[in-house]
């Protein structure tokens, strides 16, 4: 196989995908490199929302019915509850259903639709380094292939990140948020889960989650580091709380989540990041499914227009991410610390309140229907 290609792709899970499918489909060659083989177990609650059904829609294909089909479709709910320890504070429903999936299946299909269109897709391939400037890129094994350039979607740990000579890595550590994540039996969990339920005020800058994923029920909680917070005993705690037997835990997994550490300049010389390697994840709920695929597809099309036209995929990228995704993630962010001060101000309440007042617009801003700036209609350029 040869080892030079248009694009090299270090990453194949949501942002890869869509960045290798968006150039493989024009033609280019596209080298896709990924350390696990899948499917494989991923961390994540598989939210999908309403802007990430129509994108998947776009990009692959892949359609409620469809993905219902391959067995990615776990659960659809159009309810939703945000509780603390001690009471209710919102419940209700939402323009659009919720889609919960199960990540591995999700990501070993869209990988399945990266090869239909024609790219190299080499998995148990794990990236050890990369030249941004020569568009080398170095694997574990001492392989060395080349591209034009590279895209990194290689997560929150990214390597190709790490030959960034300017990325602020203190600052990103700062709003990282710590998660811990738990798959159990649906009849093992003290209640129905019929609902995405989401649980605050026992964490600063975080919160917990139980979904209903088909025969299974999502446990997990994120937030950032503060003080001497001890994340495995606070997870404890709150599965103490929640009523769940520790008989019948299993693979408890932990992971970095992008939690208000995006970059807004994820470019140097002939590398682009996407997905959780720029940090692009909705600071507030911690969605990031949607904003690994558009920030993969934008930077597959910034790169497809600069391979044939001759010039910088990066003005095009950024123009792209400061249109569409930054100010999402900005009013996010500005909405997220309005919630935790007013929640430390006037109690857990204050949330509930919140988003009773403004239930539907508040619905349909998780959905992506309106902006997190100012309650806009949003468009989302696909």
């Amino acid at each position: 196989m040869t080892k030079t290609f248009d694009t090299i792709v270090c990453g194949g899970s949501l942002a890869g995908s869509a960045a290798a499918v968006t150039l493989a489909r024009q033609g280019r060659s596209v080298l896709v490199l990924d350390k696990a083989e899948f499917p494989r177990s991923k961390l994540c609650g598989g939210l999908l929302t309403w802007k990430t059904v129509r994108l998947l829609d776009v990009l692959f294909g892949e359609t409620p019915e469809t993905m219902r089909e391959h067995g990615i479709l776990r659960y659809v709910s159009d309810r939703y509850a945000i509780r603390t320890f001690t009471s209710t504070l919102a419940e209700g429903t939402v323009s659009y259903p919720f889609h919960l999936t199960d990540r591995a299946e999700l990501d070993n299909r869209l990988l399945y639709h990266v090869r239909r269109a024609g790219a190299h897709v080499r998995e148990g391939e794990e990236v050890a380094g990369c030249d941004p400037k020569s568009g080398e890129v170095i694997l574990k094994d001492g392989q060395v292939f080349r591209g034009k350039y590279i895209i990194g979607a290689d997560g929150a740990h990214s390597t190709v990140r790490a030959a960034f000579p300017e990325v602020n890595l203190r600052a990103m550590r700062r709003f990282t948020a710590a998660t811990i994540e738990v798959r159990i039996p649906a009849n093992d969990f003290p209640e129905t889960v019929d609902r995405p339920i989401l649980y605050v005020g026992f964490v600063d800058a975080g919160y917990g989650w139980v979904f209903p994923n088909g025969d299974h029920v999502l446990i997990g909680i994120c937030g950032l580091r503060r003080g001497d917070i001890h994340f495995a005993k606070l997870f404890r705690t709150y599965l103490d709380v929640l009523g769940v037997d520790p008989a019948v835990l299993c693979c408890q997994r932990g992971h970095p989540l992008p939690y208000g550490s995006y970059l807004h300049d994820p470019v140097h010389a002939n590398a682009l990041l996407a997905g959780d390697a720029g940090g692009y994840v909705e600071p507030l709920f911690g969605e990031g499914i949607f904003y690994a695929l558009c920030t993969g597809m934008y930077a597959g099309r910034a790169v497809a227009e600069a391979l044939e036209t001759g010039t910088d995929p990066g003005p095009e990228y950024l123009r792209l991410l400061h249109r569409t995704i930054l100010p999402e993630l900005r009013g996010s962010n500005s909405l997220r610390w309005f919630l935790f001060r007013a929640m430390k101000l006037f109690g857990d309440g204050a949330i509930g309140r919140f988003v009773r007042l403004g239930a539907g617009p508040f619905g349909d801003m998780v959905h992506g229907k309106r902006s997190y700036h100012w309650l806009k209609k949003k468009d989302w350029g696909f």
